[in-house]
C-alpha cells in the first residue's frame, strides 16, 4: 500500500528525555511528508542542511522545541514519500502558526549573516524544486512509555496507523496496550512506545485518527524483536487485548530511520 494512502500521522516521542519536555507538559508535532525524486536526492539533502541552521535559530528563540529529518524505508519512487520532517512545539497555537511572518528574516540573518541576496534566492528556489511537500499533519502526544531511551541518529521508528472505531480506543491503548509495551521496553526489546492523536486532517475521509509508534535503537534491535515471540501475555491480558483490538482499525504500518536532528 502506498505511503500516500495513510500519511495522516506518525510519530516520534519516547519518554520525556527525548524532547526535553517537562512531565505533563503537552507536546505538539507537525509532520511534513516529502516526495523526492532520485535525481533530486542530493539537492534535497543540501536544502535540509541549509534549513537546519534556521531551525536552530527557532529553537534558540523558543519558537520550536526541535526538528528532525527521517528517511522512510522502503522508499521507492512509486511508494509515496521518501522523507518526512518533524517539528516539535510546546503549544497548539505555535504549531498552527509555524514560523511567525515577522521573524523569518531575523532567523535567516542569524543563521547566515554573510549570505548574499543571490545566494539566498538560489537556496529558496532549490528548496521548492528539490521536493514536493505532499502532506502536512498536526498531532498531539497522548502517552508514552517511561525509560531512559535516547533518540540518536540511526534510531528506527515503526508506526501503526489507526482509525478509531469506538470512543474507548485511547483508554484501551493507555490501560491495556501500554503496560505490555512498557514490559518490552524494560526487557530491552524496544526503546520506547507511544500514542499520538491526529488533530488535522480529520473526519471520515482521513486515513487515520491516531498512531502508535515503537522506537528501536537500530535495525538489529528491531529485527530481533520481530523475530522473537513479541513478549509474553497472561490470559487476562490476552483476552483484554482481543477485545481492545475491536476499538480500532489498523490502516497500515510504516518504518523510518532518523538521519538528521536539531535540538
Amino acid at each position: 500500500m502506498k505511503k500516500s494512502i495513510f500519511l495522516v500521522v506518525i510519530l516520534l516521542v519516547s519518554t520525556v528525555t527525548l524532547f526535553a519536555q517537562e512531565e505533563d507538559q503537552p507536546l505538539y508535532i507537525l509532520l511534513e511528508f516529502m516526495s523526492v525524486s532520485d535525481e533530486m536526492n542530493d539537492n534535497y539533502w543540501e536544502v535540509e542542511e541549509f534549513w537546519s541552521k534556521i531551525h536552530q535559530q527557532r529553537i534558540a528563540d523558543n519558537n520550536i522545541l526541535g526538528w528532525d529529518l527521517w528517511a522512510m524505508n522502503p522508499a521507492g519512487t512509486e511508494q509515496g514519500s521518501q522523507y518526512f520532517t518533524v517539528t516539535l512545539f510546546s503549544s497548539m497555537a505555535a504549531m498552527f502558526e509555524g514560523i511567525p511572518g515577522d521573524k523569518f528574516e531575523g532567523y535567516l540573518q542569524s543563521a547566515y549573516p554573510d549570505l548574499s541576496e543571490d545566494e539566498r534566492n538560489e537556496m529558496m528556489t532549490k528548496t521548492v524544486k528539490s521536493r514536493d511537500m505532499a502532506h502536512q499533519v498536526f498531532c498531539k502526544e497522548i502517552n508514552t512509555t517511561s525509560g531512559d531511551f535516547n533518540m540518536e541518529l540511526g534510531t528506527v521508528v515503526v508506526m501503526d496507523i489507526m482509525k478509531q472505531e469506538h470512543d474507548s480506543y485511547e483508554k484501551v491503548e493507555n490501560e491495556i496496550f501500554k503496560p505490555w509495551h512498557q514490559q518490552l521496553v524494560d526487557n530491552g526489546q524496544k526503546g520506547a512506545w507511544g500514542l499520538l492523536r491526529v488533530i488535522l486532517p480529520a473526519g471520515s475521509e482521513a486515513a487515520g485518527s491516531h498512531i502508535t509508534y515503537s522506537m528501536y535503537k537500530d535495525y538489529s534491535q528491531l529485527a530481533n524483536h520481530w523475530e522473537s515471540n513479541g513478549g509474553e501475555m497472561d490470559m487476562t491480558t490476552s483476552l483484554a487485548v482481543q477485545k481492545g483490538l475491536k476499538t480500532r482499525d489498523m490502516r497500515g504500518v510504516e518504518m523510518a530511520r532518523l538521519v538528521m536532528q536539531i535540538r
